[in-house]
């Protein structure tokens, strides 16, 4: 499994208003880069969004909870 980070920017038409522009970053754990960059990419077409530009990294991320750790449980 790895871990990545999107950064996103992407525009929303809307109907008698000027259109809305946002810039986000979302966290996907997948078992590959494309994987992941597809569902972020379909993810926010689905929502009607036009994706302008997306740039992504892998992250390291560790997971120390300790395996009697019953808060997760």
């Amino acid at each position: 499994m790895y871990v990545y980070k999107f950064t996103v920017e992407a525009t929303r038409e809307r109907f008698m208003e000027p259109p809305l522009r946002d810039t986000s970053d979302h966290y996907i754990a997948a078992y590959s880069y494309d994987q992941a960059h597809s569902h972020v990419w379909s993810q926010l077409s689905k929502a009607g969004w036009k994706v302008n530009r997306i740039t992504g990294k892998e992250i390291f991320v560790q997971d120390i909870r300790d395996s009697c750790d019953h808060i997760t449980d």
